[in-house]
Order: C-alpha cells, then sequence, then structure tokens
C-alpha cells in the first residue's frame, strides 16, 4: 500500500518530463481559463450563502450562547469551504474533460508498451452516458462522505481526526476522476469501478497530490488538471495489461 502510493506521487515527475518532450503547453492555457473562470463564478455564488448558512448553524448546535456565534463562524467557513472545493474540483474535472480526454490519448499512444489503436471506434453518446454516471456517482458519495464526516465533527471526541479523513475521501475521489480520462479507453462502468477499487492507494496518491496543486492561487487551476491526468495515465499504461480496448 505504502509502496503504491509513493509510486502515484512519483508518477507525477515523469508526467513533468513528458509536458516538455511532447510539447503538452497549450493543454495548460485551456485548463487554465476554464479554471479561474469556475473559481470567479463560484466564488460570488458562495460569498452570498455565508450568512445564510451560519444562521442554520446558529439555530441547529445545542451549545451555550456564549461561544454559539464563534462555534457557527468556525463550522460555517469550514463546511463552506469544503463544499466549494469539492463541488469547484467536479466543474474543474467535468468541463476540462474534452481536452484531458484527448491528452491523456495522445500521452498513451506515446507510451512504449502502448498497444491502444488511435483509429479504434468510439461511440460519442456511450462515452458521455458512462462519463455522466460515474461523474454523479462520485459527486454523491463524496458529498454524502463528507457531510457524514462533519457531523461526527460535531462531537469533540471524533473532532480532531475529520479534517484529515475528509482530505483523504477527497483525494480519492479526485484521483478516481484524473484516472478516468485514461480508464474510459480501457473498460466500461463496472470494469472502471472495479480497476479504481483495485489501485485504491496510487489513486488517491495522485489525487491528494493534484489537491495540493489546485489549492495554489491561480496557477493550481493551471497546472494541476494536465498534470495529473499525465500521471494518471503514465502509471495506467504501464499497470495494464495487453486486452481488448473497448470499440
Amino acid at each position: 500500500m505504502i509502496k503504491d502510493f509513493i509510486q502515484g506521487v512519483l508518477n507525477y515527475f515523469e508526467a513533468i518530463r513528458l509536458v516538455s518532450r511532447l510539447s503538452l503547453g497549450r493543454y495548460f492555457l485551456y485548463s487554465g481559463m476554464i479554471g479561474l473562470t469556475i473559481f470567479f463564478v463560484m466564488f460570488v455564488v458562495v460569498k452570498s450563502s455565508y450568512d445564510s448558512l451560519s444562521k442554520v448553524l446558529d439555530g441547529v448546535i445545542p451549545w451555550d450562547v456564549s461561544f454559539m456565534s464563534t462555534l457557527t463562524d468556525i463550522l460555517s467557513v469550514g463546511f463552506i469551504s469544503v463544499v466549494f472545493f469539492i463541488i469547484f474540483k467536479h466543474l474543474v474535472l467535468i468541463f476540462t474533460a474534452p481536452v484531458m480526454s484527448i491528452l491523456s490519448e495522445k500521452v498513451e499512444l506515446e507510451m512504449a508498451n502502448s498497444n491502444l489503436d488511435p483509429y479504434r471506434n468510439k461511440s460519442v453518446i456511450r462515452e458521455l452516458a458512462r462519463g455522466l454516471r460515474i461523474s454523479t456517482r462520485n459527486l454523491i458519495r463524496e458529498l454524502s462522505i463528507t457531510v457524514f464526516l462533519f457531523i461526527l465533527g460535531l462531537f469533540p471526541v471524533f473532532a480532531i481526526g475529520v479534517g484529515p479523513l475528509v482530505f483523504l475521501v477527497q483525494s480519492y475521489y479526485a484521483g478516481f476522476g484524473n484516472y478516468d480520462f485514461w480508464a474510459e479507453r480501457h473498460f466500461d462502468y463496472r470494469g472502471t469501478l472495479d480497476y479504481m477499487s483495485g489501485h485504491k492507494s496510487k489513486v488517491t496518491a495522485n489525487g491528494l497530490i493534484f489537491l495540493l496543486m489546485l489549492s495554489i492561487p491561480i496557477l493550481g487551476v493551471i497546472i494541476a488538471p494536465p498534470l495529473a491526468t499525465i500521471a494518471a495515465t503514465v502509471h495506467g499504461s504501464e499497470d495494464i495489461e495487453p486486452r481488448d480496448y473497448l470499440v
């Protein structure tokens, strides 16, 4: 598990090398334009909803009034920040998907052991349906787990462990999304779930680095999606056994 996690991190160094060798700079420009647009739109929406959430928490947390205001402010900021980041991350993955899929395929075709057929038949409708199904599943599951963990965090005995657990959950689903740009060419819906389940450590490592990069102001949305996509494709292309690809 630890070895796989470390390998998932090391794949990013190979990704950086491939950016230069394959002249992939234009993909970073697209990622940055989309990411910054999403961020500023969401920032305006979230800023307007902060006061409303504070009032709701004032009414549901049964603790002493003397520190209620400070507590609800902290919880409001924490909860909104996490939900903001989850939704922002998924929107970035969704709206950059068309170009990240092309980037992933380009990288895979350059891999020495790739037997991917660039002329294989593609079903756009099937790929869209599969992608929407996976994205919806992951968003619902991630939000559900995160809300559950925040509820646990209301109890002091669990509070200290909530932050790391939320970050690991986010990392896994972020890595899932990055790997899926590669997996969509090789697996159907069920096959993708099985693959991710069997490679949790590498997927989580990919997502962890992705989130750390994404949290860098401005620069993060430019570099995170392409590098994470390349890193996931490098691992997937080296890991997968030769097989008949989806047609």
